[in-house]
């Protein structure tokens, strides 16, 4: 196939096999209309991360069986959930690095192997011992997917909507959320926990397919020199577009961003620099907090309703899907907005009203009722967008070279909250449970300060453009 190449991107490195450079591959990406493969992408790899959210909120659907089966204390209850945390954090700081070694796609689909196998390997698990070491090997997956999905999906999207368009894969995590609390409301007081882990072995399926349907990223294969093959993945995209393409963009942008391309290599050293140091603290609290909210307080909701609440387990769960439910509506308002009004706004607004909410909570503790809407507000405002919009701002603040590798350090720092918060929970749980509504908020209340002072603007931006 004949390779068209924009006269005025021969910035870089450009191949004498192709006459492409990184330049080229800039302008190529971002003159392309939505079109048929980046459909399939965001599918396939929306399947792998929708069985990412599947299974890593699975233990909430079955905490309760599993600590009247195993007659769990508070502590244990809390190291079985940092048990998947320390996997995750391994597998969020292994991943990105094989990722920008041998690729997206190729790594995207050794993690959802692990994730598939594991999580069948946990409905057999014959003890409380062995089901936390299973999740643990399964969170390195689990940990190890997201940020390299992430890094993928900003990839193969131009600037003009790329917020909306990754923000409508992402969706696909809450829908995660939501289809594993309601499956294991409706599964699991039938069928038993165990039912629940088998259906998050589906994964596998796209361990032996993903890199046969899904085209590498251009922008990674040209950071690496493999211009043919570059070229062979932007054609594959331009291919599915239906009708003409359009002409070569010749924006002032997009002629910054072709002379951003041919800067230096970075490398992880770079990520704690002083180029991108205020940008890697904002990334760090962004992360942390969604870490702490997400495992050290959402994981433990159907457990709270009916120890602390008294509630059935039937309607604790049926709560915990409520709550999922608003956090997918909270994805698609934040999808429309987030283009509109920016990343940074939507995380900050998000976050603070979230604090709010649960100082309401920490107040009116004694009323199931302020507490049951505390958590809807954030589910609504944490999950559908505050949490959602880190995935796709993170990936916006480094390049090509080490984006992988800055989403990583970045869901590492959730990682690590994670295995840190639980405890708070698991120690106020049937002492003072406002003790802990009122730490998560002062948690959500620093991080919005922190992120607007610190953190930068990249809605409308082409990505390399962003790399200063």
């Amino acid at each position: 196939m004949k390779v068209e190449v924009n006269s005025a991107a021969g910035v870089g490195a450009a191949s004498a096999s192709t006459g492409l450079s990184m330049g080229g591959i800039v302008a190529r990406m971002e003159r392309l209309p939505g079109n048929a493969m980046q459909v399939r992408a965001r599918v396939l790899i929306g399947c792998a991360t929708f069985f990412d959210g599947f299974d890593v909120i699975a233990i909430a659907a079955t905490l309760p069986m599993l600590i009247a089966k195993w007659h769990l204390s508070p502590s244990q209850i809390a190291f079985l959930i940092a048990a998947g945390s320390v996997g995750q954090l391994i597998g969020a700081l292994l991943f990105p690095a094989l990722a920008e070694r041998y690729g997206r796609v190729k790594t995207i689909a050794w993690s959802s192997g692990i994730i598939g196998v594991t999580s069948i390997a946990c409905g057999f698990a014959p003890s409380y011992a062995v089901f936390v070491a299973l999740r643990a090997a399964q969170g390195i997956g689990l940990g190890g997917e997201l940020p390299v999905a992430a890094a993928y999906i900003s990839e193969i999207t131009r600037a003009h909507g790329r917020g909306r368009f990754v923000l409508l894969y992402e969706i696909i995590f809450p829908i995660g959320l939501l289809v594993s609390n309601a499956l294991g409301a409706w599964l699991v007081p039938k069928l038993g926990w165990e039912v629940i882990y088998f259906v998050g072995g589906i994964p596998l399926i796209l361990f032996f397919t993903l890199r046969h349907l899904v085209p590498e990223s251009p922008r990674w294969l040209g950071q690496r020199g493999r211009m043919a093959e570059a070229a062979e993945s932007i054609a594959a995209f331009e291919a599915s577009v239906k009708g003409p393409l359009p002409p070569l963009p010749q924006t002032d942008d997009v002629r910054q961003a072709q002379l951003s391309a041919a800067h230096p290599k970075r490398t992880v050293r770079d990520l704690f620099g002083p180029l991108y140091l205020k940008r890697t603290i904002a990334v760090a609290m962004l992360w942390m907090t969604c870490g702490v909210i997400q495992y050290g307080l959402l994981t433990w909701l159907p457990t709270i309703y009916k120890t602390v609440y008294h509630a059935p387990l039937q309607l604790a769960l049926n709560l915990a899907v409520g709550a999922s439910v608003l956090g997918v509506i909270g994805s698609l308002v934040c999808a429309l907005v987030v283009d509109k009004v920016g990343r940074k706004p939507v995380i900050n607004v998000s976050f603070v009203l979230c604090a709010l909410a649960l100082f309401c909570a920490a107040i009116f503790h004694d009323s199931s009722v302020y507490v049951v809407g505390a958590f809807c507000a954030l589910s609504f405002g944490l999950l559908g967008c505050g949490f959602i919009t880190a995935y796709v701002y993170t990936p916006e603040l480094y390049p090509t070279s080490v984006r992988a590798l800055g989403c990583g350090v970045g869901s590492a720092w959730l990682k690590i909250a994670a295995i840190a918060a639980p405890a708070l929970v698991s120690k106020t749980i049937t002492a003072n449970i406002s003790v802990a509504f009122y730490a998560f908020g002062a948690v959500l209340f620093l991080a919005a300060v922190v992120i607007h002072w610190l953190g930068i603007e990249t809605k409308g931006q082409v990505l390399e453009q962003l790399e200063n």
